[in-house]
């Protein structure tokens, strides 16, 4: 199926799992970073993809190092400065893994938040265990140009503080796993108009596939599930998502 904007994969990642990502065909959308200096590897991949964008960043996982906020915000601003990304991200909060501290990980996220201020950037956010803080964070951080919450899965809370401050939320894999009826409600249910869909590749590969390593040519399972969740065609949700991530760039 051709035509399907993925707003979030991983091309090294996939590569490192054996995906031959030069096989692929990407019809726009934008490859992650995790940590400022991944952007050297990331570059000559992304090169040979004209119609995908991409994003610097350093997630909490960053805080695993010895490096403090402070220097890892350093190093992105310079990889910022060569490299001219479109978004900062995935940037936020992941208290499941509790990288560094909590109080290292909001500095780290608040920090970001502030620069991508600065450099007139959309973010694309990671949040995971974590609302509380996100939704505080959100209300009194959020960048002009507002952004993504990449693989939405939380509560209408935060779908709904995110929404009044102009974000988009990004539906991945997951939202077609079983359990996930909440989720699959809020996806059916926010304005069409904010709505964008990704793979997250090379993880969380929708059903039938969940389990195995995700691409981007199994965006079309999640494309289906979503337009028939929400009663519209799958040619209606792929207009309106491309739409979405393009006012995301240009706003």
């Amino acid at each position: 199926m051709n035509g399907l904007v993925d707003t979030h994969f991983h091309l090294a990642s996939m590569m490192d799992k054996g995906v031959d990502i030069f096989s692929l065909q990407l019809d726009g959308g934008m490859d992650i970073g995790c940590e400022p200096e991944d952007i050297i590897r990331r570059l000559p991949l992304i090169e040979r993809f004209p119609s995908i964008v991409y994003s610097v960043a350093a997630g909490p996982w960053c805080l695993d190092s010895d490096r403090t906020p402070e220097q890892l915000v350093d190093e992105l601003v310079e990889y910022n400065r060569s490299t001219h990304p479109s978004f900062i991200g995935e940037i936020g909060l992941d208290y499941y893994w509790k990288y560094g501290t909590v109080e290292r990980q909001k500095e780290l996220f608040i920090r970001q938040m502030e620069l991508a201020d600065e450099m007139e950037l959309p973010v694309a956010l990671h949040i995971r265990d974590a609302e509380k803080d996100t939704i505080e964070i959100l209300e009194r951080h959020t960048p002009r140009k507002a952004g993504i919450l990449h693989c939405f899965s939380g509560t209408w809370a935060l779908a709904e503080t995110a929404l009044e401050r102009n974000y988009m939320l990004s539906f991945a894999g997951n939202v077609t796993y079983r359990a996930n009826a909440a989720l699959q409600e809020i996806a059916a249910t926010i304005p069409l108009d904010r709505l964008l869909l990704e793979t997250d590749s090379p993880y969380l590969a929708p059903v039938p596939f969940r389990g195995k390593t995700n691409t981007p040519h199994l965006i079309e399972h999640t494309y289906r599930f979503v337009a028939q969740r929400r009663g519209i065609s799958v040619e209606e949700l792929k207009e309106a998502v491309r739409k979405n991530f393009q006012a995301l760039l240009h706003r």
